[in-house]
C-alpha cells in the first residue's frame, strides 16, 4: 500500500494537471486516464487506511474502558479487604483484651474457692459437733443450720461462676483461632489483589500507548477531543431533559449563592485551569485539571443527588452531580465511583477516589461545573 502522503501528492498532482489546458490535456488522454487510475486505487487506498485506523482508534477506546473499569473494581476490593483485615485485627485485639480478663477473674475465683473450701474443712466438723451437742437452745441450732446452707450455697454458686467463666474463656480462644485463619486468608486475598491490580495497571499503559499511537497528529486528536466533548454534552442534555421531567424529592437551591465558598473536592496543584488552551490554541479547558494523587479521596463540593456515575469516553470513571437551579458538578477521571445514580451527598462527602482513567494519561481529578449546559469556571466557587 502506498504511504498516505505519498497518495495526497498524487492526488494534488493529478488535480493540478487536470487544470491544465485542454489541448494538453487532449493530447494525453491515455496518459490521463492512466493516471485516473492510479489515483483511484490511491483514493480507494486512503480510505482503506482511514478506515483500519478509525477501527484501531474504536479498539482501543474500548480497551481502556474495560480496563478502567476492571481496575475499579480490583481497587474498590482491596479497598474492602484492607478494611476487614483492619475489623479482624481490631476483634483479635479486643478478644486477648478479654481473653486476659477472664484469666485473671479465674485466678480470683480459684482462689477464693480455695480459701473456703479450706476454710470448710477446718473448721466443718468442729462445728457440727457443737451443734449436735448444744441441743438446749433450739433456736440457735436453727440459725446455725441455716448459716450453714447459705455458705454451701455460695460455694455452689462460686463453683458455677469459675465453670462459667472457664467457658468463656474456651470460646473465647476458639474465636481468636478463627479470627487468625481468617486474617490469614484476607492477607492471601490482599496479595492477589494487589498483584492483580499491578497487572491492570500495566495493560492499562499499554493500552494507553495504543490509543495514543493511534492518533498520530493533531488533526486526529483534535477530532477526537471533540468527539468526547460532543459526547459529555449529549449526556448533560439527556440528564437535564430527565430532571425537567422529574422534581427531585429534596429541595435543590443550586450553587448561585456559593461563589468563593466552597471547598476543593480534592487536594492538589492546579495542572490545566479553565479557559486555557487545550492541544495549542485548538480548544479551551472546560474544566480544571487538578493533580490529586491516585487513591485521593473525591469529596462532593455540594449538597445534591448523582445523576450519572459511570465510565464515558474521554473522561473516564465520571460522576456527575445535580445542585439544582441547572449548576452541575462533573468530577472525572476517577480511579473507583463510590457513588450510584439517585444516591444523595452532602458538602464532603466522598464520591469517588482519583485516578487517571479515560485515556488522558495524566493522574489527578478532572472537575467542571456547568450552568444550564453552559461549562463555568469552577474555581469561582472554591474559597
Amino acid at each position: 500500500m502506498m504511504p498516505p502522503r505519498r497518495l495526497l501528492i498524487c492526488l494534488i498532482t493529478f488535480l493540478v494537471a487536470f487544470s491544465l489546458p485542454v489541448k494538453s490535456a487532449t493530447n494525453n488522454k491515455a496518459q490521463a486516464e492512466k493516471e485516473l487510475k492510479i489515483l483511484k486505487a490511491a483514493i480507494s487506498d486512503i480510505q482503506q487506511e482511514l478506515q483500519a485506523n478509525l477501527k484501531e482508534q474504536s479498539e482501543a477506546q474500548q480497551k481502556i474502558q474495560t480496563i478502567d473499569k476492571a481496575l475499579a473494581q480490583a481497587t474498590t476490593e482491596l479497598r474492602q479487604t484492607r478494611d476487614k483485615l483492619r475489623t479482624a485485627q481490631q476483634k483479635l485485639d479486643q478478644l486477648k483484651v478479654e481473653q486476659q480478663q477472664k484469666i485473671t477473674l479465674r485466678e480470683k475465683q480459684r482462689k477464693q474457692l480455695a480459701a473456703q473450701l479450706k476454710s470448710a474443712y477446718i473448721s466443718g466438723k468442729q462445728e457440727y459437733v457443737k451443734l449436735i451437742l448444744n441441743q438446749e437452745d433450739p433456736t440457735k441450732v436453727s440459725r446455725m443450720l441455716e448459716y450453714f446452707r447459705y455458705l454451701n450455697q455460695a460455694r455452689i454458686d462460686d463453683i458455677e461462676e469459675l465453670q462459667e467463666t472457664l467457658e468463656q474463656l474456651k470460646t473465647i480462644e476458639q474465636e481468636i483461632q478463627t479470627t487468625l485463619v481468617s486474617l490469614s486468608e484476607l492477607e492471601e486475598n490482599q496479595k492477589a489483589q494487589q498483584a492483580s491490580q499491578v497487572k491492570l495497571k500495566e495493560q492499562q499503559k499499554v493500552a494507553l500507548q495504543q490509543l495514543k499511537n493511534s492518533y498520530s497528529n493533531q488533526n486526529s486528536r483534535l477530532s477526537k477531543l471533540k468527539r468526547d466533548e460532543q459526547e459529555l454534552a449529549k449526556v448533560i442534555q439527556s440528564i437535564e431533559k430527565t430532571l425537567r421531567q422529574f422534581a427531585p424529592k429534596q429541595s435543590l437551591t443550586g450553587l448561585g449563592k456559593h461563589k468563593n465558598k466552597l471547598q476543593r473536592p480534592a487536594q492538589g496543584s492546579l495542572l490545566s485551569r479553565y479557559g486555557s488552551n487545550k492541544l495549542g490554541n485548538r480548544l479551551k479547558w472546560n474544566g480544571v485539571l487538578i493533580g490529586a494523587k491516585e487513591g485521593d479521596m473525591v469529596h462532593a463540593i455540594h449538597h445534591g443527588q448523582v445523576v450519572f456515575s459511570d465510565w464515558l469516553r474521554g473522561y473516564g470513571l465520571l460522576v456527575i452531580v445535580d445542585h439544582g437551579q441547572g449548576y452541575l458538578s462533573l468530577y472525572g477521571q476517577n480511579q473507583t465511583l463510590m457513588k450510584s445514580p439517585g444516591d444523595w451527598v452532602e458538602a464532603g462527602e466522598p464520591v469517588a477516589t482519583s485516578g487517571g482513567s479515560g485515556g488522558s494519561g495524566e493522574t489527578g481529578l478532572y472537575f467542571e461545573i456547568r450552568y444550564k449546559g453552559k461549562p463555568r469556571n469552577p474555581m469561582a466557587w472554591i474559597k
